[in-house]
């Protein structure tokens, strides 16, 4: 272990660095979300226990203030994304009911479509038998 002079504190802010990083040498410390990083963490990580750092400890007011700023900084940055979440699911929300007017616009067009075609045949079928100069039999692929 380091004393608490300021080998101490360089150790914390190689610590702190090597966790912004995600490089850490502890291993419980890999992957970490930087959402959670503590002042005990920066500790264990450079090596010492977890009460290591002090706000008692004026030397060590600039490094909790960073490792402060790291977590405020990345908590702010989930909640403006958890934001941004809601409104594209909304997005999708609102897409998902513009397809469902869309598809079933189409469905119906589609019937009116198949209606038409069945009473053009129909008219064609009554009028092939009649002899009417004015109508001309079209013939469509099955």
């Amino acid at each position: 272990m380091m004393s608490a002079d300021g080998s101490g504190l360089i150790a914390c802010a190689e610590a702190l660095q090597r966790l912004l990083i995600g490089k850490p040498n502890v291993s419980a410390h890999v992957g970490l979300d930087l959402s959670k990083l503590t002042a005990s963490i920066v500790s264990l990580e450079a090596g010492f226990d977890r009460g290591y750092l002090k706000r008692s400890r004026k030397a060590h007011l600039p490094l909790l203030a960073q490792i402060e700023a790291v977590r405020n900084k990345t908590n702010k940055g989930f909640a403006s994304g958890g934001n941004q979440l809601r409104q594209l699911e909304k997005k999708i929300v609102r897409l998902e009911e513009e397809l469902a007017r869309a598809q079933e616009q189409r469905d119906r067009v589609l019937m009116q479509n198949i209606k038409l075609w069945e009473r053009v045949r129909e008219l064609e079928k009554a009028t092939i038998g009649k002899s009417s100069g004015n109508v001309r039999v079209l013939h469509y692929p099955d």
